[in-house]
């Protein structure tokens, strides 16, 4: 259902969806998978969202918006950021959601995350932090297909079990019918052991920070298909086998140079190539 709530309250889960929560049911182990996700060859330059028919949207940037689909980092070895890290086969145990939702932002007319995973099941959260109408349109196939509207800021619509995406689905996209170059990606997963590559050069107290980095933590020992899906560049995949408390370090190539599979779902829509 919709409801106002306050700022305050609003950062509070904001923090709550990002924070990392255990799964209830199923094993966990001491093994980490991580690495990076890097472009092979001359990447495309990025290009710029064109925000235009609504003054907020066109106002709220002091500079342009690159595509997020489209950042590709060369001073930073060609790294990716946004790209789903998950595995893809190779966990038979069942585990269930956690308890804390996932919160979906809609803030300066972009989503917020971009890309994001989830155990199916788990709650969800969709605001709308901005000034202006908004409409949330759910492309899934196997999972809900909700469309609904949000036209007010500090809205909240909470989706919770027959709601939620409750099925498995790599990758479900999410979009603005208002604004046409707004779009999310969500991985619904059977199990907690997934990641997105960074945006940012920023960590933890201890912790490395690279852009296009990823970390898989907590596995149980054994032999995984490593997936990852971009929704440009396509998908990869790797097989990777670890043992009790051992870190393995991978790379993931994507680009003119790499093989990659082709996206499961795109409807990129960038300035001048707009499309209704």
């Amino acid at each position: 259902m919709n409801r106002q709530i306050g700022m305050t309250w609003l950062a509070a889960v904001f923090a709550v969806g990002w924070a990392a929560s255990s799964a209830v049911a199923g094993e966990m182990g001491s093994a980490v998978i991580k690495g990076r996700v890097v472009y092979e060859g001359t990447p495309p330059k990025p290009k710029a969202i064109k925000m235009t028919g609504d003054q907020h949207c066109m106002t709220a940037h002091t500079k342009p918006v690159p595509a997020q689909g489209t950042i590709v980092y060369t001073k930073d070895g060609n790294a990716i950021p946004y790209t789903f890290v998950y595995i893809k086969s190779g966990i038979n145990d069942k585990y269930d959601p956690p308890g804390d939702p996932i919160v979906l932002n809609q803030h300066n007319c972009t989503y917020e995350p971009h890309v994001f995973g989830m155990v199916a099941g788990q709650g969800m959260n969709i605001v709308n932090s901005d000034p202006t109408n908004h409409n949330i349109h759910s492309l899934a196939k196997k999972n809900p297909a909700f469309n609904f509207a949000q036209p007010s800021k500090d809205m909240v619509k909470e989706l919770r079990g027959n709601d939620t995406f409750t099925k498995p689905e790599v990758m479900v996209k999410i979009k603005c019918d208002v604004h046409a170059w707004m779009s999310t990606y969500c991985g619904v997963m059977t199990h907690p052991f997934f990641d997105v590559t960074k945006d940012h050069l920023e960590a933890p107290k201890g912790q490395e920070a690279q852009r296009g980095a990823f970390s898989i933590e907590k596995l149980p020992a054994g032999e995984y298909e490593v997936a990852a899906w971009h929704e440009t560049f396509g998908e990869v995949k790797q097989k990777v086998t670890v043992a009790d408390g051992e870190t393995k370090e991978i790379v993931f190539k994507m680009g003119s140079g790499a093989k990659a599979e082709a996206p499961a779902a795109r409807e990129v829509i960038l300035g001048s190539e707009n499309k209704s």
